[in-house]
């Protein structure tokens, strides 16, 4: 078990204040380091037992890694032949994922995919329950991110005709990614794969790549600081696993890579007994999603609908006519991804439109 417990505050400055204000530096109650013996690489797998065991609204700093296009080449090397300079901070985060990436023990044969860290057990966490993921921050480690594609994936696959990847330096000061000279994106932090252990009827060994109920590899760039993420359990301690860190991405993610890098997220954890959950659901101080998900974009779509029916006859009171034409002209419903098999599409209920039976309060208020 890799983890230190922090006696005293813990004061460190938030790299990107995107989402949330750099004025009130996290705090946490536990470290987890990436480790070999910390992280699993491509699958959720059942019988690796928890790294870290915590209570219900204890915070977590997690290391991650990711951001490696090195091929046969040392790091070090690599970042020097395309002119990334770093830090010595920064060139230890690549050197723990290259450790990762070579010592980590692999399951059920999987021998690539996803770096993901855990699992993290929740004290409490039964299955019928929802566990809620406070996301405080979300960091780059390093100073660079790569974008790819390749033949046979992404939303076009038959067009791809060869591999292609794309180097984009990180400017942490203006939160930019630097695509090329005179072609910048804003940056916009957050992991892909943010999910508890699937359920028993998913196998022992459930590939990362999909997103299910459970979370997962959701790909959505809404999950950024200053947001919660709600999960249904289906196993004691819920078992929460994350990987597949993003500098920024676009809705859909279309070639099936964001800005791929490596994060620390610092992340609270809240168990709410009773709370029955269908489907994985988000909140941040503007706006409530709810999620979509299947093969078939379509059905992903019709999923994504019902799930925010549901939702705002839970938050409001609306019966489904009313629920379902306030849908069609207030609520906006985004493509989350169509990358990783199982689709998906999310929808964003804005918290303004309710003028009347006004939301209470939500954990962070953005600073104006």
């Amino acid at each position: 078990m890799q983890y230190s417990r922090i006696a005293a505050l813990c004061i460190w400055t938030l790299a990107f204040a995107a989402s949330v204000s750099s004025a009130a530096a996290p705090a946490y109650d536990h470290y987890v380091h990436l480790t070999p013996e910390n992280s699993v690489v491509g699958n959720f797998p059942s019988q690796k037992a928890p790294i870290l065991t915590i209570k219900s609204g204890e915070t977590v700093r997690i290391d991650t890694g990711g951001g490696n296009r090195w091929q046969d080449k040392d790091p070090m090397e690599w970042m020097k032949e395309n002119q990334i300079t770093f830090t010595p901070a920064q060139a230890e985060a690549v050197k723990e994922t290259e450790r990762v990436l070579k010592e980590a023990k692999r399951y059920a044969d999987i021998a690539t995919g996803h770096l993901l860290v855990g699992p993290i057990a929740v004290e409490g966490a039964m299955p019928g329950d929802t566990l809620e993921i406070r996301i405080i921050s979300v960091t780059p480690r390093i100073p660079y991110g790569t974008v790819s594609d390749r033949p046979g994936r992404g939303g076009i696959p038959d067009d791809v005709k060869e591999p292609f990847s794309q180097i984009v330096r990180l400017d942490l000061k203006r939160n930019v990614g630097i695509y090329q000279p005179g072609i910048e994106v804003p940056l916009g932090p957050f992991m892909g794969v943010m999910g508890l252990l699937p359920p028993d009827s998913e196998g022992p060994n459930r590939k990362s790549g999909p997103p299910g109920t459970f979370g997962g590899n959701l790909d959505c760039k809404e999950l950024v600081a200053g947001t919660s993420l709600f999960l249904p359990v289906y196993h004691t301690g819920g078992l929460f696993f994350t990987g597949d860190a993003h500098a920024g991405q676009g809705d859909g993610e279309v070639t099936v890579s964001a800005i791929e890098t490596a994060n620390t997220a610092v992340l609270k954890f809240i168990v709410h007994k009773g709370m029955k959950l269908t489907a994985p659901r988000a909140e941040s101080a503007t706006h409530w999603m709810a999620f979509g998900l299947d093969p078939d974009l379509n059905k992903a779509m019709q999923m994504a609908i019902r799930e925010t029916n549901v939702y705002l006859n839970e938050l409001q009171g609306l019966d489904f006519s009313h629920a379902f034409t306030l849908s069609s002209i207030g609520v906006d419903f985004h493509v989350t991804q169509v990358v990783d098999d199982t689709k998906g599409i999310h929808s964003m209920i804005p918290k303004k439109i309710f003028v009347k039976n006004k939301p209470a309060p939500f954990w962070y208020a953005p600073a104006h």
